[in-house]
């Protein structure tokens, strides 16, 4: 496994944004961005702070291999508290050097919710939806829309929120593999036989980002599921 990979999943198994897991580490947000975009190698010092501020075994931080959280840390991460949920901005840059998941992309922090703890293994964040383009599936202007944010998740159609030329969207993704195109549809009626196709993308276009696979959203003080 790569130094950057590494980083990045200890930072998405923790649910942090690349600015809390620095300011956790005592490092800056630019050091956290440019190790998991590749264009630095991992300090000893920051290795260091990885195993004994975090818990992180040293011996799959140097090989990959064994459990990620040493003994008595692991059983600490387990009940930790959750942290606040940041919500993405409408407007977002993956520019050199930066992810959808840098500070510059967030516009606040919400409090988590009772009845959407934190999942383990995923990375919660939130995007505040626009318009009622996807009032078929019961999400409205305003809501705040909950997605997992921990991968890649770009493998079956379903509900994401996305970028693509530097906005934000949350719409329903479709597939098609063969020829490496994604389908963009609007919902504005229950039966998803009847969404609109509003856009095709090329998958492997730069403008075009997942963030992550919506799993609920708030409407009047109300969660409800995909």
């Amino acid at each position: 496994m790569e130094i950057a990979e590494q980083l990045k999943k200890i930072r998405k198994e923790k649910g942090l944004t690349q600015q809390q897991f620095a300011s956790e580490l005592e490092v800056s947000t630019a050091t956290i961005a440019s190790v998991e975009n590749g264009s630095r190698d991992m300090s000893k010092n920051l290795m260091k702070s990885l195993v004994k501020k975090i818990g992180i075994d040293a011996n799959w931080l140097l090989t990959g291999e064994g459990e990620m959280f040493s003994g008595s840390r692991e059983a600490e991460k387990a009940v930790a508290p959750c942290k606040k949920i940041p919500v993405l901005s409408q407007k977002v840059s993956c520019g050199p050097g930066q992810t959808w998941e840098s500070e510059s992309n967030i516009e606040s922090y919400i409090e988590p919710l009772s009845p959407l703890p934190c999942l383990a293994g995923k990375s919660i964040c939130a995007f505040r939806a626009s318009g009622v383009s996807m009032i078929g599936i019961g999400i409205q202007d305003g809501d705040v829309v909950f997605f997992d944010g921990s991968s890649d998740q770009r493998t079956r159609d379903g509900i994401y929120v996305f970028g693509f030329a530097g906005d934000a969207y949350c719409k329903l993704l479709r597939f098609e593999p063969l020829e490496n195109k994604v389908m963009v549809y609007s919902v504005q009626k229950q039966d998803l036989r009847e969404a609109e196709l509003i856009r095709t993308i090329d998958a492997d276009s730069n403008e075009f980002h997942i963030f992550g696979r919506v799993l609920a959203w708030l409407h009047e003080n109300t969660v409800f599921r995909t």
